[in-house]
This record gives structure tokens, sequence and C-alpha cells, in this order.
């Protein structure tokens, strides 16, 4: 502080000059909210259009990018139903980024179960609309092939009451009976996660 606004200002530019995630962190204080929910469907964009692959030694680094579209949601949204969705549509990128990461320390993982969830959980449970956040949640990890969608389905005591709660346990019962046999072990995990959750 004593050095002065200008002095840490120059310093901030000439290190985001050098480095993407400082610049990346420049660029997000200075967009308006609008520019920052833009900033982050381009960069949803780009992580399912590219090719490159992250080995072990790299997880790290691509972790801390993930974090940053979280980051370019949370400097953005003030709507708590919006914000929710978005870190849904986050969600999503999990086919793009586990096929082409080799997350072998899980530190990618964990920006989804863990990072990911808690700005989720900062938004659902301020939203009001508790019937079409569950329907969301449900079409979400229905098809949860990586295994970090259901972390939303394991915080779900947080954010929704127990009827509703008691509307995804039936919901995920004829998924086992109608929805093919390939995934009823995952549908059968939100089933007891969802029912330890209202004991």
């Amino acid at each position: 502080m004593a050095l002065g606004e200008e002095v840490l200002a120059e310093a901030l530019l000439e290190q985001a000059e050098k480095n993407d995630a400082v610049y990346d962190v420049v660029e997000r204080m200075l967009a308006t909210p609008e520019e920052n929910v833009a900033r982050f469907r381009a960069k949803i964009v780009s992580i399912a259009e590219t090719d490159r692959v992250y080995e072990w030694h790299e997880a790290s680094g691509f972790a801390a990018q993930l974090s940053g579209l979280l980051d370019d949601i949370d400097a953005g949204v003030d709507d708590p139903c919006q914000g929710a969705e978005l870190v849904m549509e986050f969600f999503e990128t999990d086919k793009a980024v586990f096929e082409r990461c080799d997350d072998s320390h899980g530190e990618v993982g964990d920006v989804y179960c863990l990072d990911a969830r808690d700005l989720f959980l900062s938004y659902a449970t301020l939203c009001a609309e508790k019937d079409h956040l569950a329907s969301q949640v449900f079409d979400l990890t229905k098809r949860d092939n990586y295994g970090v969608r259901i972390a939303l389905i394991d915080c779900a005591e947080d954010y929704l009451p127990q009827p509703i709660i008691m509307r995804l346990i039936t919901q995920f019962r004829e998924l086992l009976y109608t929805g093919g046999k390939s995934r009823q072990r995952d549908w059968q995990r939100c089933i007891d996660s969802l029912e330890d959750q209202l004991d």
C-alpha cells in the first residue's frame, strides 16, 4: 500500500504480459459482469473445440485454467438461478476435459467436485425456483459419464427441500427400470446418496 496504486498497477500489468493466468485476472477485473459471462461462454466453446492433450504434469495448470472459468461466473452473475445454470454448464465440459487430460493426481476432478460444487451451492441455496433447479440437476446428473456431476446430488439437502429430494429419488428409480442397464449403477448411487440425506 505504501508503494501507491500506480506502482502496483504497473507491476500487475507487467506480470500480465508474462503470465496468461495473471492476464486473465486483469481481464476479469476490468470486464463488466456481462463481459465476464461472455468470457466464460467463449472459454467453454474453446474447451470443446480444442484438441490439445494435457499430460499428468500439466494437469495442475489446466486445473487453474478451469478454476478461472468459475471465477468468471462469480464475477459476472448476481442472479442466483442464472449462476446455478452457468455452473451446470461448466459441469457439461467434463467430457471434453477428461478425455484430453491425465488427471492422475485428481486436481482437475477437484475443480468439479469441490470448487464448482461450492460455487453452485452459493447460488442454488438462494435460487427460489427449486422445482426447476431440481429438474436441471436431474437432467445433468443422469448423464454423468465421468463421476463428477454427482457432486451436485451429494449436497442436495443443502439446496433442496425434502419433498423435492423425494421426487428426485422417484425419478432415478424410474430410470433404473426404463433407462437401460449400462447406467444402473450410477443411478443407484444417486438414489443411495439422496436417501442418506433424508435420514
